[in-house]
């Protein structure tokens, strides 16, 4: 089966379904691109049928037989098929078959899909229904397969139950459809009016105030189309009705109301009847006083005979002429003996769907014919996006994702899947005129109506679709959500909150609830209703965030100091509040537990920050008369004398209610409510219960201490509970917490005013903060606006806004077309000519500048496809730098997104004639190698912008005063991005406007501890970020280099392998590759992305793989090969032909063309050449990974080769020395160098680390990482230090020791090593890190200005005593190694005879 598959496939060019012989058309493929996408089995009693291209029943297939091969039957499926299960299933975990589910389902597709609905006389619905007479259960039993066919199908017959199409449209009122509904549901109704029903007014005539006519010539086509005109593609043409002129038909059903239009109806012109005027509902006749035209200008009904006919509307001589071709008269007369109907002529009678003695069946099957032929079988040839394949994953996907239904309605009424369709007015194949999709909001209700009578929708499928949301969200859960903080800011996988438990709980109390309490999932009534409870979801998590998961604590910590003293009375309650006294309400009074003087508890949980208050207690005044406070100072109680809590307790009797549980749940009443629901009560009283043991009234601290007995799916069970029991029933004043979530969903997810109002609710107990709640005095919940970063941060990672767009608003319907429409339109739009290129400094050749020849492509990818020049790459290339100092596989720039990339900007639609990336000239016999090292410093440029650092955002990193603003996404280095208009000629008014209301959260950041957060963009003023604390400080307002304090319109910073920022540069993109180009009818790489209403899609949209590339390429080609200023191509073909690619001819132009720091020209020359290596054009002899990496510190290169200090990255040098690659004179020392350097530790922090005393190794230091980073001598930001320091003594590299893996602490000349522990430093921390400047006498005189003296450093003697007995004299490093005869404990030359230096970390 899977050969035959391949074989068959491998001729297949473009998306194909084909049967396999070999199973008897059991079994069927599907092809797209010489490749099997899957193999997939049809339903029981089905085989696959050639001529529908689907499964049919086994008595009207005719499966060919493969000539001299037995039939050979498949094997069983495996438990895990290629990709989905053999048959169809209406869950991703429950295999259903069709049938049975439609008979057990029988009376609620009767109740819910198949009724029609009672009019009243002026034709508006009066809200009674009653069972389909034209369309019932038994006809559809055996064919309907699918709730998006029946959802259709209410919109197109069954509600009117009416088999033909009947007078919808008309002019002077409104629909009969707009019956007073929303918009959304309502499209065309006024040829004048050009918008919707409610909006229309006045008549083409211009006639205002008129009353109801409707265009006899509707038979001809409504909503702007002429359906005789719907014609085949040229392949199939020979299918297609021939229109008849003369043919005369009456529609057999219409709508019955008062004075109702007629049914319609086709004849010819005569001289008589020259031409058809309009219904007039008014009175209830037909007048033809005056030719009167509908929407599309017909004045006649002459061969519009066409109209839509069946459950979804066939209508067109292209569809009735495949159905009577497949399944009609013309099918049988060209030989198809299985024609379903061979004695009707779909063409010639094509009023027999609905008039003809099997209309009861027909009007269903030929509805299903089309919709297999036309909807199952789409595939757009732009975009790629095929019916059968999003089908799946929205089952998969929980059957929640309406976007599937808006496609398909698209499909069906537009011929496209993202209506309004540009370019659809071409009528091939069912294009149907671009416009809105008719009743559109009506089709998703109807869908999901069905999916639930189907039992296939409803609160099961939201619950699936959030559970597999936060699934498909696994990585972004573990590394942005649940993590844990150390108190110096470090983050890591919490150890108590994982994902499992999450899910596991979040499926047991929305699946099963507690006391009829469950978790809300979402709207199952509305379109696109799981954003609700993906939202609630989020808003959750941020809470429990704050609450919790960010300490990792389970108990409620200490945290409310009274005169900067931590009561140990706060365990009574914080924030103002007494937890023994949070009672519940009169009704549930009952449930709450009782207060006991005698009880004793102990939390388990504490803050972790060094001498931290202790976990909370409570017990009786037996034991604890009074309590005092906490002494951080000293680490312990002091209970010398009473201390009060903020509400006045001095004693912690009764006071074992506090917080536990991933939502802090606390009070007398929640403890209850837990024990009557889920603990021991429920058990007592005889009710199920998930913890029998636990009696929380009892034990209230089990939420914390039953781990062992039941995991960690506690503690978010508790805080669930608590969420649905008191957040999600919120409703005081008028604010009601579910509501207010639709309203913030349905808004664009932009209130965040929302977030305060719940974590008021969730800390206070009231939603309009400052407010009392359960407090005496009014208070501001705890870290009121952390939460609500917070919860903006998790909608950003989870990139809710971008999978779940708001409801769309009503959308009018086009205005009339004008006169100059009727000019003939091209079969393709044509692409405007891009504007003569200025004259550059030295023309290229015609191939340096335009598309790639076919065979250049071929070749460079060739190249491309190479294992070995992948793996080379990936080992030195695709690299970056961990915090660490470690170089670790780049995670977001990988050589799979880079080829996806290249593939798109050399072939296929392309960017624009003039915007492909060189790869070759196709010419030249060096073509190949003018595109390798196109792309070498393409690549190169890419390390030092992004790769390096793995950032697809920029990074905040320039530092005013020493703090990070956070209007730093304004621009960084005093530009502003919003202000970079497009200065050349060609790209004037390209540029983005600037909308100070967008709000964008990047993804990435810089990766040290403590780095600032991804940049955003919003309406507000913004402060500055704390590195030492970890946190945002926005009072007061904070300026960046530039002047700017807030952040709006600041949404354009740098994103992608070339960091591509501005207006202009981004307004480029959408021009040219984005959803500009494809609005204005050119080829679009991206059409549904608009990189000026979404520039964060380069980091964030799904193809981010392939977009940081793709946006870079397109970057690098506007910059520099279109570069009117450099001789770029010239020098590029000049380096190549000359054959020397060792040469820093090419790379030298480039360093001066792009510039940067010292830092980044290394970077890029190292890149280039271990790209052009990787591309085997420098030869790499044997193996290279077994070779030795001459890397080496100096000023320049020629220094590198004297000092001969071995280096792995630039921050292994000091001062201004850069590590510098294939220092070939230091290569017979380091092949001769004796074998017990390969034994050693190259990583000079384990050598320190391993090498101190006991005096080090018992240093009492709260961050362990605080040792790393003054063993690595390191700073967060190395561009910032490299600025910093460029005129400091202390890191100059002539008077100082030539460092080898890690530089050492410089100690200065004139001080001898001390034994005093005082160091400066602008905080203890900042000191322990630098360990730089010492104050013996332990005053603030001895630092300099802006920095204090701190005591107690004794880290910092240790390492200079390490270092004192590290140093030794040499000619170079592995001269002094070899040697080790002479130390130089200071660390400085002068203690060494010429021509010898002192050099650091020899450990001999």
């Amino acid at each position: 089966m899977f050969g035959e598959a391949g074989v068959t496939c491998s001729a297949m060019t473009t998306w194909t379904t084909v049967p396999l012989l070999l199973t008897k058309c059991e079994y069927y493929a599907q092809c797209s691109e010489y490749e099997t996408v899957e193999i997939l089995k049809c339903p029981e009693g089905t085989l696959f049928d050639v001529s529908v291209v689907g499964c049919n029943w086994k008595d009207v297939v005719d499966c060919p037989v493969v000539p001299t091969v037995s039939p050979v039957m498949p094997p069983e499926p495996t438990a895990n098929p290629t990709s989905s299960p053999a048959q169809p299933t209406m869950s991703p975990t429950i295999n259903v078959d069709i049938f049975d589910r439609l008979t057990e389902r029988r009376s609620d597709l009767e109740d819910v899909v198949f009724r029609s609905y009672a009019r009243t006389s002026d034709g508006t619905e009066d809200g009674a229904y009653y069972p389909s007479y034209w369309y019932q259960y038994q006809d559809f039993y055996g064919l309907a397969n699918i709730a998006a066919f029946l959802g259709h199908a209410m919109s197109e017959s069954i509600r009117y139950d009416a088999c033909d199409e009947f007078h919808w449209e008309y002019k002077g009122g409104r629909t009969i459809d707009d019956g007073g509904e929303d918009g959304n549901n309502g499209t065309s109704t006024t040829s004048g009016g050009g918008g919707t029903g409610n909006n229309a007014t006045d008549g083409m005539d211009g006639t205002s105030g008129m009353g109801r006519r409707y265009a006899i010539s509707n038979s001809c086509g409504q909503n702007y189309q002429n359906y005789q005109e719907y014609s085949c593609p040229p392949d199939e043409v020979y299918m297609q009705c021939e229109v008849d002129t003369n043919m005369i038909l009456q529609a057999t059903t219409g709508l019955i109301y008062h004075n109702a239009p007629p049914p319609l109806y086709c004849m010819p012109r005569t001289t008589s009847v020259p031409y058809t005027g309009y219904w007039d509902v008014d009175v209830g006749l037909e007048l033809s006083t005056y030719p009167y035209e509908n929407t599309y200008g017909r004045t006649d009904v002459e061969g519009c005979c066409y109209w839509g006919r069946g459950a979804i509307m066939s209508r067109g001589i292209c569809s009735l002429g495949k159905i009577n071709h497949y399944l009609g008269k013309g099918g049988y007369d060209n030989g198809k003996v299985n024609a379903r109907y061979p004695t009707t002529d779909f063409c010639a009678f094509p009023e027999a769907i609905c008039a003809s003695p099997e209309s009861r069946e027909m009007r269903w099957v030929t509805s299903m014919f089309e919709w297999a032929e036309r909807v199952q079988s789409y595939t757009d040839p732009i975009s790629g996006w095929n019916y059968i394949s999003e089908l799946k994953k929205f089952v998969d996907g929980g059957l929640v994702d309406m976007e599937f239904l808006r496609a398909t309605s698209g499909i069906l009424t537009m011929g496209c899947h993202d209506p309004p369709c540009a370019g659809s007015d071409v009528k091939l194949n069912g294009g149907f005129g671009s416009g809105s999709v008719y009743r559109d909001g009506e089709r998703e209700t109807n869908f999901q109506n069905a999916l639930i009578a189907l039992d296939a929708g409803g609160e099961d499928a939201l619950l699936r679709g959030l559970l597999g949301y936060f699934k498909d969200r696994e990585d972004v859960m573990a590394t942005q959500i649940l993590l844990s903080q150390t108190p110096q800011g470090k983050l890591y996988p919490s150890y108590r909150y994982q994902l499992s438990d999450f899910l596991s709980a979040l499926t047991y109390i929305s699946e099963t609830g507690i006391g009829g309490r469950k978790f809300y999932t979402g709207d199952s009534r509305v379109p696109g209703g799981l954003r609700y409870g993906v939202v609630n979801a989020v808003m959750f998590l941020a809470q429990a965030y704050k609450e919790s998961i960010q300490y990792d604590a389970c108990d409620e910590n200490n945290w409310e100091m009274v005169n900067d003293l931590f009561p140990l009375s706060n365990a009574c309650g914080q924030l103002g509040m007494s937890y023994q006294d949070m009672s519940c309400g009169e009704e549930e009074a009952y449930m709450e537990c009782p207060v006991k003087a005698n009880m004793e508890q102990v939390a388990l949980t504490n803050a972790g920050w060094f001498q931290a208050p202790a976990p909370l207690k409570c017990g009786p005044r037996s034991k604890f008369p009074t309590t005092g406070f906490w002494d951080y100072n000293l680490g312990k109680e002091n209970n010398a004398d009473a201390y009060a809590n903020a509400r006045g307790r001095v004693d912690v009797e009764g006071c074992c209610w506090w917080g536990r549980g991933v939502m802090q749940t606390r009070g007398v009443c929640m403890y209850g409510k837990l024990n009557h629901f889920l603990g021991k009560r429920a058990t007592d009283d005889g009710r199920d219960a998930l913890y029998p043991e636990i009696d929380f009234c009892e034990f209230p601290q089990g939420v914390c201490s039953s781990y062992d007995t039941y995991g960690g799916e506690l503690q978010w069970m508790v805080g669930f509970f608590e969420w649905a029991d008191r957040i999600q029933t919120y409703d005081v004043d008028g604010w009601n917490y579910i509501e207010k979530l639709k309203e913030f969903a349905d808004g664009g997810y932009k209130d965040f005013s929302f977030v305060d109002s719940v974590s008021g609710v969730l800390n206070l107990g009231c939603h309009n903060p400052p407010c009392s709640g359960f407090n005496n005095n009014a208070a501001n919940p705890h870290n009121m606006r952390d939460r609500n970063d917070i919860f903006q941060r998790f909608l950003n990672h989870l990139q809710v806004e971008r999978t779940f767009r708001p409801p769309p608003k009503p959308t009018p319907m086009p205005s009339p077309a004008p006169t100059e429409a009727d000019i003939p339109i091209t079969e393709a739009p044509t692409e405007p000519e891009s504007p003569t290129e200025y004259p550059t400094i030295s023309p290229a050749p015609t191939g340096f500048m335009g598309r790639p020849p076919t065979t250049t492509v071929d070749d460079i990818f060739l190249t491309m496809d190479d294992p070995k020049t992948e793996n080379r790459l990936g080992e030195m290339v695709l690299l970056s730098e961990h915090p660490s100092g470690e170089i670790w596989p780049s995670y977001l720039y990988t050589w799979r997104g880079f080829k996806m990339a290249l593939r798109k900007m050399t072939s296929g639609k392309g960017p624009g004639e003039k915007n492909f990336f060189f790869i070759g000239d196709g010419v030249s016999a060096k073509s190949v190698e003018y595109g390798l090292v196109n792309i070498a410093a393409f690549m190169a440029h890419a390390v030092t912008e992004s790769i390096y650092y793995d950032a697809c955002d920029e990074n905040s990193w320039e530092m005013v005063d020493f703090r990070y603003p956070l209007s730093n996404s304004c621009g960084q280095q005093g530009l502003s991005y919003q202000d970079e208009v497009c200065e050349k000629e060609e790209d004037k008014g390209m540029e983005c406007e600037v909308d100070p209301d967008m709000e964008i959260h990047g993804v990435t950041h810089a990766h040290w501890v403590g780095a600032p957060p991804p940049m955003y963009c919003g309406n507000r003023q913004v402060g500055y970020w704390d590195h030492r604390t970890g946190l945002e400080e926005n009072v007061p307002p904070f300026k960046n280099k530039a002047g700017r304090s807030d952040v709006k319109g600041c949404c354009w910073w740098g994103r992608g392998v070339l960091q591509v920022r501005g207006v202009c540069n981004y307004g480029k993109l959408n021009y040219w590759l984005g959803a500009r180009a494809a609005a204005e009818k050119r080829n679009s790489l991206y059409p549904d992305i608009d990189f000026c209403k979404n520039p964060g899609a380069i980091c964030s949209d799904r193809r981010a793989p392939e977009l940081r590339w793709v946006t870079g390429m397109f970057h690098w080609v506007q910059t520099v090969q279109r570069s009117r200023l450099s001789n770029y191509f010239p020098t590029l073909k000049t380096f190549v032909d000359a054959g020397d690619y060792a040469d820093d001819l090419f790379i030298s132009m480039v360093n001066n063309m792009l510039g940067g720091t010292p830092d980044d020209i290394s970077k890029r020359t190292d890149a280039f050449f271990n790209v052009l290596r990787a591309f085997n054009l420098i030869l790499v002899e044997g193996d290279y990974e077994d070779a030795p990496v001459l890397t080496f510190c100096g000023v320049d290169y020629d220094d590198a080769g004297t000092k001969c200090t071995p280096c792995e990255t630039n921050k292994d040098c000091s001062g201004m020395e850069l590590c510098h690659v294939n220092v070939t004179a230091c290569d017979v020392m380091v092949n001769g160098f004796n074998n017990t350097l390969a034994d050693e530790s190259t990583n000079a922090t384990a050598a320190i680390l391993n090498g101190v005393n006991d005096e080090l190794a018992n240093a009492t230091i709260a961050n362990e990482n605080a040792t790393v980073a003054i063993a690595n001598n390191s700073v967060p930001n190395t561009n910032t230090i490299a600025a910093d320091t460029a005129d400091d003594p202390t890191t100059q590299s002539s008077n100082t020791t030539n460092t080898g893996a890690v530089e050492a602490p410089i100690i200065p000349m004139t001080l001898p090593i001390s034994s005093s522990t005082n160091f400066c430093g602008e905080t203890w921390g900042d000191a322990l890190t630098k360990c730089a400047k010492r104050c013996p006498t332990g005053t603030d005189t001895e630092c300099d200005p802006g920095e204090y003296c701190f005591s107690d450093i004794t880290v910092c003697n240790s390492l200079a005593q390490v270092n004192a007995i590290s140093n030794y004299c040499g000619v170079n490093w592995f001269d002094a190694h070899s040697k080790c005869s002479k130390p130089c404990p200071w660390g400085l030359d002068a203690e060494c005879t010429p021509p010898e230096s002192c050099f650091s970390n020899i450990y001999c």
